[in-house]
């Protein structure tokens, strides 16, 4: 039984999508050292989740089948938020503090 991403026979510019995922696959694996910190690795991530927003923008606007425009613009729209998500994590990492105060809307009495 096949896995993902052989699974996935979608073809854009004469390019296997299965292929690069699994190319992709490899590199995640050598991307981060085993000692790397935890902000340093969520820098990292951020940088990765922009290339893959980029990408997915590429290809979406490369194809014209409109299945495939929105296939790749779902994947680029789920890459921004994951992009969205890692920066909220950097700027806890940052400046914890203020992290806090925009996420639990404090004020004080009478702003």
């Amino acid at each position: 039984m096949k896995k993902w991403p052989e699974t996935i026979p979608l073809k854009v510019a004469d390019t296997l999508v299965k292929t690069f995922l699994k190319d992709l696959i490899k590199k995640v694996d050598q991307i981060i050292e085993e000692d790397a910190d935890d902000l340093e690795a969520v820098r990292t991530a951020i940088d990765f989740e922009a290339k893959g927003v980029t990408y997915y923008a590429e290809l979406r606007d490369s194809v014209s089948d409109p299945k495939e425009k929105a296939f790749f613009d779902l994947l680029s729209r789920l890459e921004h938020e994951h992009y969205l998500s890692l920066k909220d994590t950097e700027e806890y990492f940052v400046d914890s503090a203020s992290w806090y105060r925009r996420m639990e809307h404090h004020s004080f009495d009478g702003e």
